[in-house]
């Protein structure tokens, strides 16, 4: 049975390319929870207001313990909603985080909206993907790697040696903490 190695984290932070770069280097299989959720139609609806689609968690997860179970090696999984994942078929999840006022740059480079924006990079501020990994899977599982400033090959190199035990698996980033970000929090929040 093969086990999900989760790349999760806010959108805009780089996921895809770090995810398909260690499925590459490991020689494992990719999947991309968004292409799965499009291409076989697990999904209940449209959020008209933010732009995406609502999964149909129940039918997802069937899924995903489908393609897990008949897995005979472990699968790199590209999500922002990888707490999705059964914990039985979870090896680790590591959340990329991202200096929020670059993501910011980012987000609004790509031509999203004012309101889109703002609203991943709160959820980015406030680490909402490594809360919902932690609300499912136990912290032993769930890595925070900073990719701030990093090369993907860095990242994924940071990613292989937590998977080998060279470096230890902890969540650590607490943007809210960080002076050099406040008035750019400040800003960010005053302009509602």
């Amino acid at each position: 049975m093969g086990k999900a190695i989760v790349i999760s984290g806010t959108p805009g932070v780089g996921k895809t390319l770090v995810a398909t770069r260690l499925a590459s280097r490991l020689g494992l299989s990719y999947l991309n929870l968004s292409d799965l959720v499009v291409r076989e139609s697990l999904y209940v609806g449209v959020d008209e207001v933010r732009g995406s689609l609502i999964i149909d968690e129940e039918r997802l997860v069937s899924r995903l313990t489908e393609l897990l179970s008949g897995s005979e090696s472990d699968v790199i999984v590209d999500s922002h909603y990888g707490e999705v994942i059964p914990d039985e078929f979870v090896k680790t999840v590591f959340v990329l985080r991202l200096n929020p006022a670059v993501l910011y740059e980012r987000l609004a480079s790509r031509g999203w909206g004012k309101e889109k924006v703002r609203e991943n990079v709160e959820a980015e501020i406030l680490g909402i993907c490594t809360y919902n990994a932690l609300n499912e899977h136990p912290e032993t599982k769930v890595c925070e790697v900073d990719v701030t400033n990093k090369e993907v090959d860095e990242v994924v190199e940071e990613i292989v040696n937590v998977l080998n035990n060279v470096k230890e698996c902890e969540v650590w980033v607490d943007w809210l903490s960080n002076e050099a970000l406040k008035d750019f929090i400040t800003e960010l929040l005053n302009t509602s």
